[in-house]
């Protein structure tokens, strides 16, 4: 039987793919190989722990203990540090990027086979007569069997580095870490400054309401703090963190919740604005005023010059950096917040016309930058608060003349509202679906956080101006706001219509927020005196007076059954023993 000459030209080209599919396939296979030697190689190779904890590198920082005026050794720990952690995350980049060209190795080599498989099938004949017997299709199935089962062997072992690949680039946090602390984590702990919601109320009601550290009474311990400092003491769990400096070293705390104990202190990484001019500050600020914050994970920590720095929950440097010296005229006071895995830093200084202002958000991570915003207003000391409003979250910030919010993810705007001026200090609060913020000037502003734009003229609800604040953030409840002057005056608006309804004089002095447990309000003064009262719509019932017996301007810390109190020399536990 003659066969046609279309039919011999079909074969041909048939067979020069197939052979070109081959040399695919066959140059895809090397590729594969390649890729899994340097792979395995660079696996052999990579150092199972952090290069940090290198002998030679804990040396040198020994050296440097021993002798820390040093320079010459702090440049080159600085430096050794430097390329410790790129030479460390480059290998993991390196990982990662050849997990996925083995994958696409694999899948080319795949293909090719697959489709010189099928050109190299024999095109139908015309027979004289049935072919009784099809030797080919046994051949044909084993063939494909065996190109599926070396495509599942490679796919599984792609597959597998690239898991183990993703496990050691993420090894550095918790798996729920990528998401940060659940809701319930944090409404249990006391993670940042004022607590969860930066609110001041305690998810506890079963704390004291009377102890007397003269006497020893309702102390379960006090632990002395080895250098001053305003900030607050913040918990999670079983560890309480504080900070504390002067103009040469500044520190971060950790200490034991159940019996006091200092577990260790860590002094924060010398910068370039630590080495440089420090700034002049008030007693009221100092140096270590801002809180700290943590997400269970890692504990910030952010100090007067503008340093700062993240530590693990064993006291090991995760990352440090420098924002230079602030320009404030009374120092640096606000403190961190987060949301989900980010950092939320409030960065506001020096005047609108000189575009220093800005948000930040970090990832709790790396310390890199997710997003960055400007703020066109002066210096301010008070702390953002992330609200979620009709099920969307928004950063609540203020600053002389705006009270703005920000979408979390991206930093965008959202809505302002003109009503704060002077060097703003009180922190706002969120209650019953209202911000309230406040100032000693111009008012207390009761605000509807679901508008869009300039809200001034719109979503201002209420608004009062006796008793206002200079420092003390307010307190804020579906009932009551309660405002907290420096010189001692408690006064109470009635939250839905914002009528005052009372006013008491402590005459005391104060700097610490007022804080809620169950029914009960905490009012810190200067002096350690501390007032446990109860508001009504006439007035407070004095419940109790306890003492502390030193000075404290930092806000109390709730646990259950529990109260902790940073004093000017000691930390104070106050509960039962």
């Amino acid at each position: 039987m003659t066969i046609p000459s279309e039919t011999n030209d079909l074969s041909g080209r048939r067979g020069q793919w197939a052979r070109i599919a081959l040399w695919t396939a066959a140059v895809a296979g090397v590729f594969v190989c390649a890729v899994l030697a340097l792979m395995a190689w660079d696996y052999a190779q990579r150092l199972a722990k952090d290069p940090l904890d290198s002998e030679d590198f804990k040396q040198h920082k020994r050296k440097l203990v021993a002798d820390p005026e040093n320079e010459d050794l702090k440049s080159q720990i600085q430096q050794w540090d430097l390329e410790l952690r790129e030479a460390y995350f480059g290998q993991r980049r390196f990982a990662a990027a050849g997990a996925w060209l083995l994958l696409a190795g694999v899948a080319v080599l795949l293909t090719s086979l697959r489709s010189a498989a099928t050109l190299r099938r024999k095109l139908p004949m015309p027979q004289l007569q049935p072919v009784l017997s099809d030797d080919e299709t046994p051949r044909n199935a084993v063939a494909r069997w065996a190109v599926s089962a070396m495509g599942v062997v490679l796919v599984g072992t792609a597959v597998g580095l690239s898991v183990g690949v993703g496990s050691l680039l993420h090894q550095e946090a918790a798996a729920p870490a990528d998401e940060g602390p659940s809701k319930e984590e944090i409404a249990k702990n006391w993670p940042y400054f004022r607590g969860p919601g930066g609110l001041g109320i305690s998810a506890y009601d079963n704390v004291p309401i009377a102890w007397d550290a003269d006497k020893n009474e309702g102390i379960v311990w006090k632990t002395p703090v080895p250098l001053e400092g305003n900030s607050s003491p913040i918990v999670w769990n079983d560890r309480i963190f504080l900070t504390g400096a002067t103009q040469k070293v500044r520190q971060v705390y950790c200490f034991d919740a159940a019996s006091g104990k200092l577990l260790w202190q860590k002094d924060m990484p010398a910068t370039p604005a630590s080495q440089g001019k420090l700034p002049e500050l008030s007693e009221d600020t100092g140096y270590a005023c801002s809180t700290p914050a943590t997400d269970g994970r890692r504990v910030y920590a952010w100090f007067a010059i503008g340093d700062l720095a993240a530590f693990d929950f064993d006291g090991n440097l995760v990352w440090s950096k420098s924002f230079g010296v602030p320009r404030n005229g009374y120092g640096h006071g606000t403190s961190l917040t987060f949301w989900r895995n980010l950092l939320v830093v409030q960065f506001d200084q020096a005047l609108p016309k000189d575009r220093k202002s800005k948000l930040m958000a970090l990832d709790g991570r790396t310390g890199d930058t997710v997003w960055e915003t400007p703020r066109d207003v002066p210096s301010s000391w008070c702390t953002p608060i992330v609200i979620e409003v009709d099920g969307q979250e928004q950063i609540i910030t203020g600053g002389d003349p705006w009270v703005i919010a920000y979408r979390p993810d991206d930093g965008k705007e959202i809505w302002r509202a003109d009503c704060l001026r002077g060097d703003v200090v009180s922190s706002p609060v969120f209650a019953d679906g209202l911000v309230y913020v406040t100032h000693e000037r111009p008012q207390l502003s009761a605000i509807r956080p679901d508008g869009q734009g300039d809200v001034t003229a719109s979503h201002i609800v209420w608004t009062g101006q006796d008793n206002l604040p200079d420092a003390c953030s307010p307190l804020a409840t579906p009932q009551y706001v309660l405002l907290l002057t420096s010189g001692g005056m408690l006064t109470c608006y009635d939250a839905k219509g914002g009528k005052k309804l009372w006013a008491e004089d402590f005459e005391a002095v104060f700097k610490a927020s007022p804080s809620l447990a169950g029914k009960y309000v905490y009012l810190v003064s200067d002096e350690g005196k501390v007032w446990v009262v109860e508001p009504g719509p006439t007035g407070c019932k004095k419940v109790s007076q306890a003492n502390l017996g030193e000075s404290c301007t930092a806000s109390p810390a709730f646990q259950d059954g529990r109260i902790y109190l940073r004093g000017k020399q000691h930390l104070f536990c106050v509960g039962k023993k």
